[in-house]
């Protein structure tokens, strides 16, 4: 457990994972406009 202590350490970790989820967020929109052009047409 004490390893886990470095708090500089866990504090990138979490950014990195946000940075990720953004980054598959926007993927995954620019995905959807390519693959399903006719989602948000009425």
């Amino acid at each position: 457990a004490s390893k886990f202590q470095d708090t500089d350490i866990v504090l990138m970790g979490i950014i990195l994972i946000g940075i990720i989820g953004f980054g598959i967020d926007v993927l995954m929109r620019w995905g959807e406009r390519i693959l399903v052009p006719w989602k948000g047409r009425i």
